[in-house]
């Protein structure tokens, strides 16, 4: 959003650093895409079954975490991120990382916590080369609808703005949402390598199987990168929503 008087001034883009981007390729399909899915309504984490690591080609075979960027892009340095906002579908949340815990369970939101969205901290932060992911409950039994119970009603060409710790806000364009049986995600299309930074916004979706107490399905948002500005003192002055926003 642009302050009065004229578009605010494009940023000086730091120059990508393959480094740290995309190291967690590994980790990320560990961690997510073989898990059978996010269990993101019933508890705090889902387990992690064991996985045969994807074939990476010459150059580089000694080091499958260390993926650069095939395109050569000049895309953002790091920086974590600490709120997402989509205006389409009213989400304006906080950002917490998620990781894996010590047995190797990969973390979701705090479900006391409905307002809250998570970002996996092992991948990609936004605008870095590479699938940034989001995640967040659709619903909880305390809150009813919960942060990404919407997203499911996003359209191409909407936006979604995430807001960076170094003062950035990188902005993406949906370009689909799919839903996929939980145990039968394909990870290659939902967190396979793109041409540029890309964003995933994951939640739950489909019929609520009460026998096993969680969602068929999970919801996954493509979107694609757009570019960067600096926020503004509207962007930081934008109210987020809070646990009271949720509730039945």
């Amino acid at each position: 959003m642009d302050e009065p008087g004229g578009p605010a001034p494009e940023t000086e883009r730091p120059i990508h650093r393959p480094e740290p981007a995309f190291r967690p390729v590994a980790a990320f399909v560990l961690a997510i895409v073989l898990a059978g899915g996010l269990g993101l309504v019933v508890g705090g984490v889902v387990p992690v079954p064991s996985l045969r690591w994807p074939h990476f080609s010459s150059p580089f075979h000694d080091d499958p975490f260390a993926v650069a960027d095939p395109a050569g892009g000049d895309w953002l340095d790091r920086s974590e991120p600490t709120r997402v906002d989509i205006d389409a579908v009213d989400v304006h949340a906080p950002l917490s990382a998620l990781g894996l815990d010590y047995e190797g369970n990969f973390e979701v939101p705090p479900m006391w916590r409905p307002h809250e969205a998570g970002w996996f901290e092992a991948g990609p932060t936004p605008g870095e080369f590479g699938p940034t992911v989001l995640l967040g409950h659709v619903d909880t039994d305390r809150s009813g609808p919960a942060v990404f119970y919407a997203i499911r009603d996003l359209e191409e060409g909407d936006a979604i703005e995430v807001t960076r710790e170094d003062g950035l806000i990188v902005t993406y364009e949906v370009t689909g949402v799919e839903s996929y049986p939980k145990r039968r995600l394909p990870y290659e299309e939902v967190f396979g390598v793109e041409p540029g930074p890309a964003l995933r916004l994951i939640t739950c979706g489909g019929e609520f199987d009460r026998e096993e107490g969680d969602y068929a399905e999970n919801v996954v948002v493509f979107a694609d990168y757009e570019g960067s500005r600096k926020a503004t003192a509207k962007d930081r002055d934008r109210p987020l929503k809070g646990r009271d926003d949720f509730g039945r």
